[in-house]
């Protein structure tokens, strides 16, 4: 808490640059998470997601595909669409 208090502005440009995360303590174990926006809207999308019960049904069935033998080369998919 103090080295952030005290280089909040140095941080926060790490932060900005590298995007990484910053784990704050208080003495000496782990108190806050600190991201930079891109990442944490990131987390927040693949939070709302993991929330659609239809987007849950759909990513276990393509799991199950896969593990079957079943899915596609992501180059395939690439190549499919152009990317």
């Amino acid at each position: 808490m103090h080295e952030l208090r005290k280089n909040l502005s140095k941080l926060v440009k790490t932060l900005e640059e590298e995007g990484r995360e910053i784990v704050v303590t208080r003495q000496g174990k782990p108190a806050a998470v600190i991201v930079n926006l891109e990442r944490y809207l990131e987390m927040q999308q693949a939070l709302n997601e993991f929330c659609d019960p239809t987007y849950l049904k759909s990513l276990f069935e393509g799991r199950c595909e896969i593990r079957q033998g079943r899915g596609i080369v992501v180059e395939e998919v690439f190549d499919e669409r152009g990317l």
